[in-house]
């Protein structure tokens, strides 16, 4: 007859300082996904993940707010995220949330009325048959201030946001609804025409590869509008991923061509990582038409020029 096997402990996970609540069920049953609630998909002003606990933000009404919770694994165990709620339903409106059997735990939720409103979410272990776990959750809380758009701040918004800063907004809402997706190209352009102001490239347009064959392109102006995400069947190729963070503006690029005695006027700017000889280098391409040839690339970090195409 064979010997039962012995209970034995989970290995515990360090636990963050914040208190330890009792939770009063040793055998647990194992996590299991949870239908996502009905609702369309907001866009994505704040992207919460683990390490924002204790956070305190200011966002305003109808700015969208996702929260991504990663779980882990320990001996036996799987220390598990709660779906993510809101303490101020008339504050928030949660959209869409989840559980995976790998412990995460996602949600949306867009800010409705202006208020003072948190998020939490807890973590606790679950453990697998033959062990039991320590009797504690750990929770996570990001505390919220919604305040009313003043007609002021409207006004200003496009001077607030630079290319930079809507790069951060485009990759935010694709990641939404494609979590693996990657930039591999933004192309801008000034409605104008040519010209030596960088402040006139207002109108941009990024794409992403995503893990399968297909990409997605989402369109964007410096006020901070985007528009739909559209899917198309195949990838970006000619380019490498733009996997670092840009710190590099246009018109510092600008700036630098400029000083190597190009100082004519474009229309079309691109910030993207072209594949050849190596190193492949980010680079602003400045040209007087989409993708073309007949213009100068400056390179991001070094600040080298050289035309786009070689000569």
């Amino acid at each position: 007859m064979k010997t039962p096997k012995p209970l034995r402990s989970a290995a515990l996970l360090a636990v963050p300082l914040a208190v330890g609540m009792a939770l009063s069920v040793a055998t647990a049953p194992a996590a299991s996904a949870a239908p996502p609630a009905p609702g369309p998909h907001p866009a994505v002003d704040v992207t919460l993940r683990n390490a924002d606990n204790g956070r305190t933000l200011n966002v305003r009404t109808d700015d969208g707010v996702r929260v991504e919770l990663t779980g882990s694994r320990s001996e036996g165990a799987t220390w598990a995220w709660s779906v993510p709620t809101t303490s101020g339903s008339q504050v928030f409106d949660r959209t869409t949330a989840g559980t995976s059997r790998d412990g995460n735990a996602t949600a949306t939720f867009r800010a409705v009325r202006p208020g003072t409103a948190e998020i939490e979410a807890y973590q606790r272990c679950i453990p697998e048959p033959g062990y039991f776990c320590p009797q504690i959750v750990i929770p996570w809380k990001v505390t919220f201030t919604v305040d009313e758009p003043t007609r002021q701040a409207v006004r200003a918004a496009p001077a607030e946001l630079s290319l930079l800063g809507l790069i951060d907004r485009a990759t935010a809402r694709v990641r939404a609804s494609y979590p693996q997706a990657v930039l591999m190209v933004a192309e801008g352009n000034a409605p104008s025409g040519p010209t030596r102001d960088m402040a006139d490239v207002t109108h941009w347009r990024f794409v992403f590869n995503n893990r399968d064959n297909s990409s997605v392109e989402i369109s964007g102006d410096l006020d901070g509008t985007l528009g739909s995400i559209t899917k198309h069947g195949s990838r970006w190729i000619g380019a490498l991923p733009i996997d670092e963070k840009v710190t590099m503006t246009p018109a510092q690029a600008y700036d630098r061509l400029q000083e190597a005695d190009h100082d004519e006027a474009f229309r079309y700017v691109s910030l993207v990582k072209p594949m050849g000889t190596p190193p492949w280098r980010l680079q602003y391409h400045f040209s007087h038409h989409p993708g073309g040839c007949d213009g100068y690339a400056v390179f991001v970090g070094w600040g080298d020029v050289s035309p786009i195409c070689g000569g």
